[in-house]
């Protein structure tokens, strides 16, 4: 027995993830959608390689290989008692600044941090960050709704109207208050308060901004611009996220476009909740009946939607029995896996055996899903396609806000080395606007939102390498010229001191 088995362990963990497609054992703590997390990944036979004759996925060539984990979008999340005074008013109010009272004085304090994520359809409060927001007692309504899909389902409490407000991690000071003039957020919402997800002896989920507000604002996220926060003794390390009213090409212009739609089972003007009259109630109160969602317009019964693109995938030799298969995916801010349903597996030939196994832990417990490297993978965008090989995909059977199925979710994996501006519309063309490969983003190499001595036992494992190496680490060669040497040394070391400095 090793002496200091917990250190070796972590140790295993963090290279595992970096690794992946090599010979790996275990890896931790990757979040896919719906709350769910990836804890561990075991290959289940010896990797298979691109197809040799794969000539828009050749071996000789390859397009960009995403690692199996992206960055997570963390945000400061808090709220207020702002809601509208008026009779029939259920539309959210859409606010620059924050604005109310805390439910939870003083929110400088009293604040979590959460995820920004496009794939909930509806913010969410769970386990312990509500009674830190303050959303507890009189903010409650004695409604519920089920949440959750993949692996099983909650009941959780709807609230009355309060005001939910959110920054990027940037907004927290070196003494963890938060400062209060950078939040953005909606007013007059109804949000989800959750019971505790857990995964192990931790809280999976703490709070999500959805699309609820996302579909009407554009977010930028810049992984070449690392933030780090320490609240309480957490730390959290991600990119630096802003949210802006819209688009402004004078901000910053990326060079690629790829469409994003915002789609649901009906249009979207808004986004609002809806209340009945409580017959219980000798007041005659109408409390929130349905959490805030989009909806197609002020009065209506919101039903709720998501940002959608296509994507192209290709197992194999193409040819006019083996042509690509275009998929439409949903755009997952809040996932760092991507996901395939098992229906393009079979319509892929894919074999019966996957690639790997992982072990997921979410709403219903823990449970195993199988996953597959899909040779090569198209996205189109205005400016130029965006090609991948060797992608990695957890196969699941998600329900799609469009109603039946969903074909797969764009999880941040595709982006862990770029910048993106999230900028939908409810009116026209929306884009996810994408920057070219950063000279390095942040170094979180093993993709536990932590940078520490793992990060480098990652780095220099791959140190000194080439694509001809069977060590060879493609997430360490920051600078893009297919060898680890001194100057993404001294990146990473940048990075570091960077994250020290924070």
């Amino acid at each position: 027995m090793l002496e200091d088995e917990p250190v070796v362990k972590r140790l295993l963990i963090g290279v595992c993830v970096a690794l992946l497609g090599a010979n790996i054992a275990l890896c931790d703590g990757i979040r896919l959608s719906n709350g769910l997390k990836v804890i561990s990944v075991h290959p289940a036979r010896e990797p298979s390689a691109p197809s040799a004759e794969l000539g828009i996925a050749a071996v000789t060539t390859p397009h960009s290989q995403p690692p199996m984990a992206g960055f997570s979008p963390f945000v400061a999340i808090t709220t207020s008692d702002r809601a509208s005074s008026e009779d029939f008013d259920w539309e959210h109010h859409i606010e620059s600044s924050y604005v109310g009272r805390p439910l939870n004085a003083p929110a400088e304090q009293n604040f979590v941090v959460g995820l920004l994520d496009t794939g909930a359809s509806m913010n969410i409060v769970a386990g312990s960050s509500a009674e830190t927001l303050g959303l507890v007692g009189r903010y409650l309504t004695n409604n519920v709704t089920e949440v959750g899909g993949v692996g099983g389902t909650m009941e959780a409490i709807i609230s009355q109207p309060i005001g939910f407000f959110a920054a990027g991690l940037g907004a927290v000071g070196a003494d963890g208050r938060l400062d209060l003039t950078r939040v953005v957020g909606h007013t007059n919402v109804s949000v989800l308060a959750a019971p505790p997800i857990v995964c192990g002896d931790v809280e999976a989920v703490t709070a999500a901004l959805g699309s609820p507000l996302l579909a009407f604002r554009s977010t930028e996220i810049r992984v070449d611009r690392p933030q780090k926060a320490v609240v309480g003794e957490q730390v959290y390390v991600g990119p630096d996220i802003v949210i802006r009213p819209s688009y402004d090409p004078s901000v910053t212009d990326y060079p690629r476009r790829i469409p994003l739609e915002i789609g649901g089972l009906m249009p979207v003007t808004t986004a609002s909740y809806y209340a009945l009259f409580d017959p219980f109630d000798e007041n005659w109160e109408m409390p929130p009946s349905s959490p805030t969602a989009l909806s197609m317009f002020a009065l209506s019964m919101p039903t709720g939607g998501a940002f959608f693109t296509e994507m192209g995938v290709l197992q194999g030799e193409p040819g006019p029995l083996n042509t690509l298969q275009n998929l439409r995916v949903m755009v997952d801010t809040g996932a760092q896996a991507s996901i395939l349903s098992p229906n393009v597996v079979a319509r892929l030939n894919l074999p019966i055996e996957p690639d790997f196994v992982t072990v997921t832990c979410g709403i219903g417990g823990e449970s195993e899903a199988p996953g597959y490297y899909i040779d090569y993978v198209r996205i189109n965008a205005l400016g130029g396609v965006m090609e991948f090989s060797r992608v990695p995909f957890v196969i699941l059977d998600v329900q799609s806000p469009e109603g039946g199925s969903l074909d797969g979710i764009v999880g941040m994996n595709f982006f862990y080395d770029r910048n993106i501006i999230v900028a939908p519309s409810i009116t026209g063309a929306g884009f996810l606007h994408v920057s070219d490969p950063v000279p390095y983003a942040y170094i979180d190499l093993n993709f536990d939102d932590i940078i520490d001595v793992m990060d480098f036992a990652v780095f220099a494992s791959a140190w000194g390498t080439t694509p001809a190496d069977p060590t060879w680490n493609s997430w360490c060669d920051f600078y893009m010229d297919e060898v680890i040497d001194a100057r993404d040394l001294n990146a990473f070391v940048d990075s570091w001191v960077n994250m020290l400095g924070q």
